[in-house]
């Protein structure tokens, strides 16, 4: 009952801070994967960049990816979408988008 409260809680954070993202699950998975990704602003245009991110197969051991957080350092309005792979494969790419004028920070995490 209390792991149940703990992910509606966290649930409700997720969608009430849209810029993070958060895919499948961390519950008793193993951190496969991590980095900062950072990019500077560009003045009065919105910054895009695509992020393409392969686990190598024996770091995974036949697993798979089970969960991707992309967490907005930045706490703007930038966005972070997964375009292809994801939940159930050995890559994600990543479309992020940065507020208007603004830099482009995230913490990627890959859980498997």
């Amino acid at each position: 009952m209390k792991i149940f409260i703990v992910s509606f809680l966290i649930a409700a954070v997720v969608i009430v801070e849209c810029s993070h993202t958060f895919m499948g699950t961390s519950v008793q998975k193993e951190l496969v994967y991590q980095r900062t990704v950072k990019y500077s602003s560009k003045m009065f245009q919105k910054r895009v960049e695509t992020v393409n991110i392969t686990i190598p197969y024996n770091q995974l051991y036949g697993r798979y990816i089970q969960g991707v957080l992309a967490y907005d350092l930045t706490n703007s309005d930038a966005s972070a979408n997964v375009t292809a792979g994801g939940i159930g494969s050995s890559f994600v790419n990543l479309r992020m988008k940065s507020d208007k004028g603004k830099d482009l920070k995230y913490d990627v995490f890959i859980y498997a």
